[in-house]
Formats: C-alpha cells, structure tokens, sequence
C-alpha cells in the first residue's frame, strides 16, 4: 500500500514539473516575442538619433550586407509602417551593431553617473558647504552686534 502511494506522489509531482515547464516555455516565447521587436525598435530609434539619418536609410544600409533590391526595400519599409513588423536583414544588422551602437549612445546621452558629471558635483557641493562653515564660524559672528554675539557665543572655537 505504501509502494502504491508514493508511485501515486511520484506520478503526480512528475505531471505538475512537465505541466509548469511547459508553460513556462509558452510564456517566454510569447513575451520574447514582443520584448525583441521592442528592442529592436529601440536600436532603431537609437541608430537614427546617433547617425542622423531616417528609419528608411538604416533600412536602406542594413539592405547592403545581403543586397536586397531596392523595390523590396520599399515593400519592407511599408509593412514596417503599417505593422511594425522588422525585415530579416534589419534585424541581422540591428543584431551585429549592438554593442557599437549602445558604446555610440552613451557617449552622445549625459547622465547622471558620467565620472566628470558626479565629481563636479562632489566639488560643488563641498565649496557649499565649506563656504557655509566659513561664513558661520569667521565671518557670522563679526557681521552681527555686540548684544548678539554675546547671547549665541558664536565665534571660532
């Protein structure tokens, strides 16, 4: 009887781990789906704000590499407006210039974390709040009356 059970356990816990990968699989192809045209819609809009140039000439330079005709070209770029749907050779291109495309973005992008950007800040906020104890310690306690002074017993130490 106790064989009987834990073959039953076994049985059902082997179903619940093949039905929970199988749905995870249908989740992450679904989601990759749409997270890579994103992505990809992403570096295009990159590609066009680094280089200048339109969606239709990274279409265009991308087109070069497996020398797709012009009129097919065209076609793309039109079911691309209207359905946003990304041609093979974009998609290849987009893929080999990643890394060259995020390293040309951050340099044209400031940002917060940018070495020179946070040590100004550092070197702004230390003239402030040196300035504050120097005006509080030395210059404060001349500016102010006598009756003053002796109340707040301000002064250098």
């Amino acid at each position: 009887m106790l064989n009987i059970t834990i073959n039953a356990l076994g049985a059902v816990c082997s179903l619940m781990i093949v039905w929970y990968l199988i749905r995870a699989y249908l989740r992450s192809t679904q989601k990759n789906s749409q997270t890579d045209q994103l992505v990809i819609e992403n570096y295009l809009q990159k590609i066009t704000l680094i280089a200048g140039i339109s969606v239709y000439d990274t279409f265009c330079k991308s087109a070069e590499e497996w020398r797709v005709p012009a009129d097919r070209i065209d076609r793309d770029f039109k079911i691309y407006l209207s359905s946003q749907s990304v041609p093979f050779y974009v998609k290849d291109f987009v893929r080999k210039g990643q890394k060259h495309i995020d390293e040309l973005y951050r340099g044209k992008s400031t940002s917060f974390t940018d070495k020179r950007l946070l040590l100004f800040y550092s070197i702004l906020t230390l003239v402030f709040w040196g300035g504050a104890v120097f005006v509080s310690l030395y210059v404060l306690p001349y500016a102010l009356p006598e009756e003053f002074r002796a109340t707040l017993v301000l002064g250098p130490p």
